[in-house]
């Protein structure tokens, strides 16, 4: 699975992460992931803030496989696609622990631009 990684281009071929290629992913992503949440949620910031501190609490080396299933699971319930780009991102520890860390980063400035939008 790590040579899809390569051929991907998000694992280098030095080996080293391609951190703007896996930001590329998670922000296309994200941002339906993100609206979708917040339309579903009737922009109730409570379950907002309750995923959010799942996303982030559940982000250690123990649990992020299982985090990543969660997250498919949660497009899926939503009716979006999950990426083929992010599909193969937990084949590697370190390739998923920053697929994690930018999904994460990347849901909460949707969500503050959704707020703002709704502000104006």
């Amino acid at each position: 699975m790590k040579n899809v990684l390569l051929d991907k281009g998000i694992i280098l071929p030095s080996g080293e992460i391609s951190k703007d290629k896996v930001n590329l992913v998670t922000g296309a992503i994200t941002q339906p992931f993100a609206e979708m949440v917040w339309v579903t949620t009737g922009d109730d910031m409570e379950t907002v803030n309750r995923l959010t501190d799942v996303l982030v609490t559940m982000n250690t080396p123990a649990d992020r496989g299982k985090l990543f299933k969660i997250i498919k699971m949660l497009y899926g319930l939503m009716g979006l696609p999950f990426s083929e780009e992010a599909e193969p991102m937990d084949a590697d520890p370190a390739v998923l622990e920053y697929f994690i860390f930018s999904f994460t980063a990347d849901f909460g400035e949707v969500i503050q631009d959704l707020i703002a939008e709704e502000a104006e």
